[in-house]
């Protein structure tokens, strides 16, 4: 990104826009129905009206003078923003959330960077995207996960990441995180006074992490500092495994549904291994061999998850707030990545960019600093949360050239009435793919690999487009890049601007990479190592258009 910024009011700054700007308000003239821009005051009341203009201006960052606040950094793993009350989910799945959202700022359209959790983290934790951080190869840390290599950081400490920025500006730090990705050995510990991932598992219910984090509370070296609290729940993820409290109560209803969509062999066998298999505790063993069949199953499956993690989200509040730790707490509320659920034929996250996997919640409270009940309704990332809360405390980045933007003039209403972009990359299994938003249209690049055809040829497809406007078409049902070719040509130049932007913003940072031997691997299955653990594997293909390919990604081609 380019390196001239426009100071906002706690000296964070927006990176100023060039190319991409350029072509992003090109493209937003060329599809007719689709890039709507937002007026600059975007925000609403819970009620739907336009705050009134006589009232307060809204500053949104720590007031001058005032003690910096405790941060509570809550990250659900896998959990879809459509699952939320405040998001328009009507099953009362998320009352704690919701009431969260209720007092707090809402961001309406705020997309992952990347939609599985290794580099989405990194993301969130050094504002720059996968291609400049590179921490986002699934098999180098599963690798390390199995034992097939030792274990080494793939985040580089050449990032300043949120946790240093706040350790260094006086914050005792401390992160519990259930996945078992984000680890020490990662780089993922950066800039934590205490990181604990004992207990990481995908099966891991919130009641240990909550029982991990109030015992380092109550016992604190520096109670007098304040803290930044971050909490990784993994009730939501696969193998949807919540408890039959609230499991039971959902599919006991699918199961009284007279119209069920019952799935075909082939989407049933596409779910990957892991997550086909009954619940471990039930109250009826047999459900699973009756339901299995329906997409509703399934989804109420994962919905007990999402309820599941509200309610020791909810445990947790009550924690905090019996300690008196509420009363000036900056609360951060998001996902990682969402999950797909059998939409276009696809299931679990990190295998595409559609919007199942990149729409994640987004919650910012504040009591009686920022204002209640506001929904932001213009596009956002993941990217943005680590500059935002630093504007908002009045702590200046280390790193200047950071690629997310703050959100504070979308809260104060002051953000300059122009087309915002942001980017995704899927770089977990099967074709690489790109995606870059210009406000609600979006644009989604495949890498095709080539087909073996009939006379041992190989026919090159070279990569596919689709193009959607998010406004009319949220769930993207409708590709409408062949009507809209200017409108592809144009955002593929974006994308390519920001791809060339990537490359260059950290040229001396360097992926892991790493070679285990065929015999190494055969001591290690030997002593009992499956050679990859069946979490998140690839298994059956998770890309019903397209097969995984081995040659090397590059930018995608106008």
């Amino acid at each position: 990104m380019s390196s001239n910024r426009t100071t906002g009011s706690g000296g964070i700054c927006a990176t100023g826009r060039t190319i991409a700007w350029w072509v992003t308000l090109a493209a937003c003239g060329l599809l007719l129905s689709g890039c709507q821009k937002s007026a600059p005051e975007t925000q609403t009341g819970a009620n739907g009206a336009t705050p009134a203009k006589s009232k307060p201006a809204i500053q949104a960052v720590l007031p001058e003078g005032q003690p910096r606040p405790n941060v509570v950094f809550i990250l659900v793993d896998a959990l879809r923003a459509d699952r939320l009350g405040v998001y328009g989910n009507r099953a009362r799945l998320t009352p704690t959330m919701d009431s969260l959202a209720a007092t707090g700022v809402v961001f309406d359209h705020c997309e992952s960077a990347a939609p599985w959790t290794l580099p989405s983290v990194a993301t969130i934790f050094t504002s720059y995207y996968p291609g400049v951080h590179k921490a986002k190869s699934y098999q180098t840390v599963q690798k390390m996960e199995d034992g097939l290599s030792a274990r080494q950081s793939v985040l580089s400490d050449d990032f300043q990441t949120l946790a240093e920025a706040l350790h260094e500006a006086g914050y005792e730090t401390a992160g519990f995180c259930g996945n078992k990705f984000i680890r020490a050995p990662y780089g993922f510990a950066q800039g934590f006074d205490h990181f604990d991932t004992t207990f990481a598992e995908n099966t891991v219910a919130g009641a240990k992490i909550n029982a991990a984090a109030i015992k380092w509370i109550d016992s604190r070296p520096e109670p007098h500092k304040p803290m930044f609290l971050y909490l990784h729940y993994m009730d939501v993820h696969g193998p949807y495994d919540a408890a039959p409290k609230f499991l039971d109560p959902l599919v006991k209803r699918v199961e009284e549904m007279k119209d069920k969509h019952m799935l075909t062999p082939a989407e049933l066998h596409r779910m990957n291994a892991y997550l086909r298999k009954p619940p471990a505790k039930t109250s009826d063993p047999q459900r699973y061999n009756r339901l299995k069949a329906y997409r509703e199953y399934w989804e109420a499956r994962y919905d007990a998850g999402v309820a599941e993690a509200d309610f020791y989200l909810g445990q947790m509040f009550g924690a905090l707030k019996k300690r008196g730790l509420l009363d000036n707490t900056l609360i951060v509320l998001l996902a990682d990545h969402g999950e797909a659920l059998c939409e276009h034929g696809l299931w679990e996250h990190g295998y595409s960019l559609y919007q199942t996997d990149l729409h994640v919640p987004l919650v910012l409270h504040w009591k009686g600093v920022l204002p209640a009940g506001m929904h932001v309704r213009r596009l956002c990332s993941l990217i943005d949360v680590m500059p935002t809360l630093l504007e908002q405390l009045r702590i200046q980045p280390g790193d200047p050239q950071i690629q997310g933007h703050s959100l504070v003039p979308y809260i104060t209403g002051t953000l300059p009435d122009m087309p915002v972009e942001r980017f995704a990359e899927a770089i977990k299994a099967g074709p690489y793919q790109f995606a870059v938003f210009a406000d609600m249209t979006k644009l989604i690049v495949t890498e095709v690999p080539p087909r073996r055809m009939p006379d041992g040829t190989l026919a090159r497809v070279g990569l596919r487009r689709q193009l959607f406007n998010l406004a009319t078409d949220p769930t993207e049902k409708f590709n409408i890049a062949d009507q809209n070719r200017g409108q592809v040509e144009m955002m593929t130049k974006l994308l390519q601007a920001i791809a060339t932007q990537n490359k260059n913003a950290k040229p001396h940072v360097v992926p892991q990479k790493r070679r285990v031997e065929p015999e190494t691997i055969r001591k290690l299955e030997q002593l009992g190592y499956a050679g990859s653990s069946e979490d998140d594997q690839d298994e059956p293909a998770q890309t019903p258009q397209t097969r995984p390919s081995s040659a090397p990604v590059k930018p995608p081609q106008p």
